[in-house]
Order: C-alpha cells, then structure tokens, then sequence
C-alpha cells in the first residue's frame, strides 16, 4: 500500500493498545515503525529485475519483523527499565505497527515475500488496490482525532471502529475477488492455470480479470454481482519471441509474476511487462532483458519509461463503467 496508508495504519494499532500508558506520543512510533519495512527501496540492486523483485522481501518478512520486534523491545526496556510497568503494551506498540504492514500488503497485488528466506512465490491476496481512500481516510481521521483528542476515550472508541471498518473492508474485498472467482468457473475463457482478478484504481468494486494462455491473454471487467456475460479483448503475450532465450532474470520475473508476462520486441531489445500491475495500455512495469544480435542475448536489465496514462485509450474499462 502507499506510504500515507501504513503510516495512518501503524498510528491507528499503536494508538488502539498504548495511548492510555503511553499519551498520543505513541501515535508518532507507530507512525514511522508503519512505514519502516518500505525503506528497502533506498536499497540499490545491480539490476532492474532485482530491485523490482527484491522490494518487499527481507523487510516484509514476518519472521525477520517478529524477530526485530522483541529485539527493540528488549533493547526499549535496557536503556528504560521504568517501562516494565507497561511491557506487554510496549511489545504491542512496536510489534502490531511493523506486522501489519507487510499482511497489508499482501492483500495487493504487487507480491509480498511474506514467509522470507524460503523461496516461495510472494504472497497476493489481490483484493485491495494500493491507494484506496475509502481503506486510508477513516483510518486517518480516528488518528487525527487522537492527536487532538479533548475526550479521550471517546477517540479511542472511535479509532476501534475505524480499525475494525478497515478489516471489515478488506474482509469484503475477499468475498468480492471470492464470489467473481466462483462465476468464472463457468466462463471458458477463464478455464486457466494463470487467472488473474484484482479491483481497478482506488476502489473494490470494478474488478479486472485476466486470463492468460500461452500464446493469448484476455482481458474483461466486471463486478461481484454482474451476472450478463462477459466481453474479453484478446492480446498476443508475445512468448513467441522467448522460444530460444532464457535467462535467470527471466526466470526470476516469471517467479515473481507468477508468469503473468507479456513480450514485445522494441529498439530490437526484448521487453517484459509484468501484466499484474496496470490496466491495459498501461502497465508501469517492463523490462528489456536481451538484444537482438542475430539471436537474443542478454543484457543487465533496465526499467523501461513508463507509459503516460491516457484515459481515451481504456476503452473497455470506460465503457464498462458507463454501463454500471
């Protein structure tokens, strides 16, 4: 999720277990633990492929973020042992902010590596976008309320609410990616090893849905409770070009994606889009991996530009919604 959310979110947990020990100041910890697992992306790779897919690893882990909670408790409670009197809300103060951020994630669609070192592909529940307002901003008034709070207790039940409207949201978006999942079992065109649903920007209630094929892939919206037929627009996923090229950063991006790539040949360099992330004829993340020399040869991996957005050329997302 964008910054803002975690930051809002850590605030909101450390607020709900350690303002009454502790006073609003507690709203500050939880706000930079919130946030603290995505400073990886100051972390500089060698190549594209690797800061795109090693973001969200180490950092987002759960036994790594367990494990450095009770070392900062305990290192808390060394140099402040007055803080023993309130130790288990303390734990919670710096455990609940740095563990929620990484299964917040995971409801994205970006791919968290939840379960770090094992190699195991990353974790996406893809039931939430990763800027939703109507997710952030109940969040961030409770916490507002907090900070400038003149009936403690009341903001404190208010903020309760708020974190249990979030779960509540992010309960629904499961049942939404659920109930979709369950209609497309009568779809042939969904029938697929790699079917991919996620909620369109800033909502949950449009849902793109993708089904990809060796040589195709199909495209369509819907919504939870759209029950007309489906209309799919078919795209060349381009694997044709990959016939004799391999490569680990290949392999590591077919990894991370799940396999949800499409291939172009552009400046006679060899393009991956990850086809997860965007809508179509916008999808921020590609890569070149290979020149063409005669035959493909690899090259160190570069972040292509990314497309400028242009709503004139969703047609398919626009046209569905004019029909809602």
């Amino acid at each position: 999720m964008d910054s803002l959310t975690q930051i809002v979110l850590g605030a909101s947990v450390s607020g709900a277990v350690g303002i009454k020990p502790f006073g609003r100041k507690v709203l500050i910890t939880g706000a930079l633990l919130g946030t603290l697992p995505d400073l990886d992306v100051l972390l500089t790779y060698q190549t594209a492929i690797e800061d795109f897919t090693l973001h969200r690893g180490f950092s987002h882990s759960l036994l790594v973020l367990s494990l450095f909670s009770v070392f900062l408790y305990w290192l808390i409670l060394y140099f402040k042992p007055a803080l023993y009197a309130h130790k288990k809300s303390l734990f919670l103060v710096i455990f609940l902010p740095l563990i929620t951020h990484p299964l917040l994630d995971a409801f994205t669609t970006y791919g968290t590596q939840l379960l770090w070192p094992l190699d195991i592909q990353p974790t996406s529940w893809s039931s939430i976008f990763i800027i939703d307002p109507l997710y952030t901003l109940p969040l961030m008034f409770a916490v507002i309320g907090l900070w400038f709070r003149e009936k403690i207790l009341r903001w404190q039940k208010i903020n309760r609410i708020m974190l249990a409207f979030s779960c509540a949201y992010l309960v629904l978006g499961q049942v939404q990616f659920w109930n979709i999942q369950q209609k497309l079992t009568h779809d042939p065109i969904a029938k697929s090893d790699h079917l991919f649903i996620a909620p369109t920007p800033f909502n949950t209630l449009v849902w793109q849905v993708l089904s990809y094929h060796d040589d195709n892939y199909y495209v369509t919206f819907t919504t939870a409770f759209n029950d007309q037929p489906l209309s799919w627009q078919t795209y060349d996923t381009g694997r044709s070009l990959i016939n004799s090229f391999d490569s680990a950063e290949l392999q590591r991006l077919e990894w991370f994606s799940g396999g949800l790539l499409r291939f172009t040949e552009q400046d006679n360099q060899l393009i991956a889009t990850d086809l997860r992330i965007g809508l179509t004829d916008y999808y921020p993340f590609s890569f070149s991996l290979a020149e063409d020399k005669n035959n493909w040869q690899e090259i160190k991996s570069q972040k292509m530009p990314e497309p400028v957005i242009n709503l004139n050329k969703l047609t398919e997302l626009m046209r569905f919604l004019s029909k809602i």
